[in-house]
């Protein structure tokens, strides 16, 4: 049976265990396009601040999901795939809706022209991934490893 506690009855163990940390974004907006180019803000503004650098291009592709969660993870997970595979950043974010999904329009700028201002992000948590439409419009949130 695991306790979460080190094993304390066998002396001279040696042992670790990580805790990797995470982020929760929030993001409204009136319609799910707009909420989910928030969260993009969010998730970005979170390790780069305020920081405003011109495009050096243009990267456009659809997503597809069952359901509004799921595109805003694919959404999601797409920035955290540029950041590491191609070393890149949406400094603007636009989207709009698709008959299978969503059509992602970003503004890109090199990552190697910044300081990152907090932690990179790694993963979209396994933790629910939450896109709603509410009274007042849309809201989402995820939780993002870091």
């Amino acid at each position: 049976m695991t306790t979460g506690k080190p094993d304390e009855s066998r002396p001279g163990r040696t042992g670790r265990r990580l805790h990797r940390a995470d982020l929760r974004i929030e993001a409204w907006a009136p319609t799910r396009e707009e909420c989910v180019a928030e969260a993009v803000r969010a998730l970005v503004g979170s390790f780069l601040g305020r920081t405003v650098l011109p495009a050096t291009a243009t990267v456009s592709f659809d997503v597809t999901g069952a359901t509004d969660a799921e595109l805003l993870r694919a959404v999601l997970h797409s920035v955290i795939l540029r950041l590491t595979l191609v070393n890149e950043i949406p400094m603007l974010t636009r989207v709009r809706p698709t008959v299978t999904g969503l059509r992602v329009r970003y503004d890109m700028v090199d990552a190697g022209a910044i300081v990152p201002a907090g932690a990179l992000p790694k993963a979209v948590s396994t933790h629910p991934v939450r896109c709603e439409r509410t009274r007042r419009g849309w809201w989402c949130s995820a939780r993002i490893d870091v």
